[in-house]
């Protein structure tokens, strides 16, 4: 569950209704992240010899460090605050927690020292939580530079102050994050980029919450993870073979591309469908067959050849864009595909060619449609939603527009479903960043859907966080055949997983 801040702010509204005070709630938060923080401490071996400074906005979440800082204190622990603005409304819980607490105020003055020292100081990011709307100040954004360069340990409340939470953008200056102490669950400033960078290693704290609010949450979103899709994974069974494990099609490349299509077909294979036929004509069938023992090969060379094949072959899914080329024939070919043909993945320029008219593809897509578009290709292709800065309501919005799943890959990959479900994929690896990248994720994607097997918006889901384990386990230095090479182990894990 992935919540932004209105969600968050209606659970907490409803969870203060059944309370004396919304100050219990206050402290309830404070004291849950407490427990964390002790325990990340009690770990050190010079924990006696630790500073906390406890940064203090003005509002909430100002409010749960000031909890967390005095219970710190009680605790014995060397521990100084900094409000970086005066608290001076008497009617707000910040007050309340503020005239509880006995501990020393650093100046600004204080505050550099202590930064600049080499001393061992854990730093509490309690500036703004959920729901900050403008950018920060210059001063604050000194503050910030000065802290993110200072290399110290830094465990930011909620949400990492100055990162939006509705959308993960930075507003002007953002803390740098070791960690971060989501409250009651993930918002959407953790897990699209660039909040996930900051946030650093994300714990969801339970602060008080009750489970049974949960049911008023009307939010979709969810972040990958094998428990949403494991149970409907196509796995090999005893009595398969060849002919029930699917026929997966993929257009040939250009001659100057063919290794687009033939990573994008081992990657099928390897993710384990029956059989891979690579569409192609004259000029490159040759060399295909000289590259590529395990796939099958068709001679197709006009319209007509292909849409006979279209007709007559049995074909579970197909794949059409990687190095397909941007001519006026592969527009007319992929919209006869899309005709007839239920399960399609639509990648790379077999989208592009559709630039100048996106309509018309929407108006062949359905359900069964799958559309892998890096954001060039997006916003291409949806240009009415360029100008949006929420990653997944763009997503979700493209894919109720267009009637198909729709993947927009980075390092923050959100998956759309028509009937508004959204998976935001938070495992991965910048070594992603490399050609061939995207051929491989659409031939593993082709390879789960068809009749018997995944729905397109759990095969998107498995397919794209297959692509990013087996990135991961590769490491540095990765290339795309080596995403390919790491699949096996992966379809291992996730069988024992299964199995468990």
């Amino acid at each position: 569950m992935i919540l932004n801040s209105k969600e968050i702010l209606n659970l907490e509204k409803k969870e203060i209704a059944t309370r004396e005070s919304s100050f219990s709630l206050m402290q309830s938060a404070g004291e849950n992240c407490l427990k964390y923080i002790l325990n990340n401490i009690e770990k050190k071996k010079d924990k006696k010899k630790i500073e906390i400074i406890v940064l203090v906005g003005p509002g909430n979440n100002g409010g749960d460090g000031l909890v967390i800082a005095k219970k710190l204190f009680e605790k014995g622990i060397n521990t100084n605050i900094f409000l970086i603005y005066p608290i001076k409304n008497k009617k707000k819980d910040i007050y309340k927690a503020y005239k509880e607490i006995k501990i020393k105020k650093f100046s600004k003055k204080n505050l550099i020292t202590k930064i600049k020292s080499k001393n061992n100081i854990l730093i509490i990011d309690c500036i703004f939580g959920i729901g900050l709307n403008r950018k920060v100040d210059l001063k604050l954004k000194k503050l910030i530079t000065l802290i993110n360069n200072s290399k110290k340990k830094i465990i930011s409340i909620d949400m990492p102050s100055g990162i939006n939470s509705d959308n993960g953008i930075i507003m002007g200056s953002a803390i740098k994050a070791t960690e971060t102490l989501a409250l009651h669950a993930k918002k959407i400033g953790h897990v699209l980029y660039p909040g996930s960078f900051y946030s650093g290693k994300i714990k969801v704290i339970k602060i008080g919450i009750k489970k049974k609010f949960n049911k008023y949450i009307k939010s979709k979103i969810i972040e990958n993870h094998p428990k949403f899709w494991i149970k409907n994974f196509p796995f090999k069974k005893t009595t398969s073979h060849k002919y029930s494990r699917g026929k997966v099609f993929i257009y040939g490349s250009k001659i100057n591309y063919l290794g687009a299509c033939l990573l994008s077909s081992e990657a099928a294979l390897r993710v384990g469908t029956g059989s891979v036929t690579i569409v192609a004509n004259n000029k490159t069938l040759g060399l295909l067959n000289k590259k590529f023992f395990s796939v099958l090969k068709k001679n197709v060379n006009n319209q007509d050849e292909f849409y006979s094949l279209l007709k007559e072959e049995k074909i579970s899914s197909y794949l059409i864009g990687p190095g397909a080329g941007t001519d006026q024939n592969i527009k007319i070919l992929t919209k006869l595909l899309l005709k007839k043909i239920k399960y399609v993945v639509l990648d790379a320029d077999a989208l592009t060619v559709f630039k100048s008219n996106p309509k018309n593809l929407f108006s062949l897509l359905d359900k069964n449609k799958i559309l892998t578009p890096h954001f060039g290709e997006f916003n291409k292709i949806f240009k009415n939603l360029n100008n949006l800065d929420n990653k997944i309501l763009k997503v979700k919005m493209a894919s109720k527009q267009a009637n198909a799943v729709v993947v927009l890959k980075g390092p923050d990959t959100v998956i759309a479903s028509p009937d508004g479900r959204v998976c935001v994929n938070t495992k991965t690896t910048r070594e992603l960043a490399v050609i061939g990248s995207g051929d491989v994720l659409s031939g593993i994607i082709v390879s789960l859907i068809g009749e018997g097997k995944m729905n397109t918006f759990d095969a998107a889901c498995a397919g794209v966080w297959i692509h990013s384990q087996a990135a991961i386990n590769q490491g540095r230095g990765l290339i795309a055949e080596d995403i390919i090479r790491g699949i096996p182990s992966v379809l291992d894990d996730l069988y024992k997983a299964n199995k468990e």
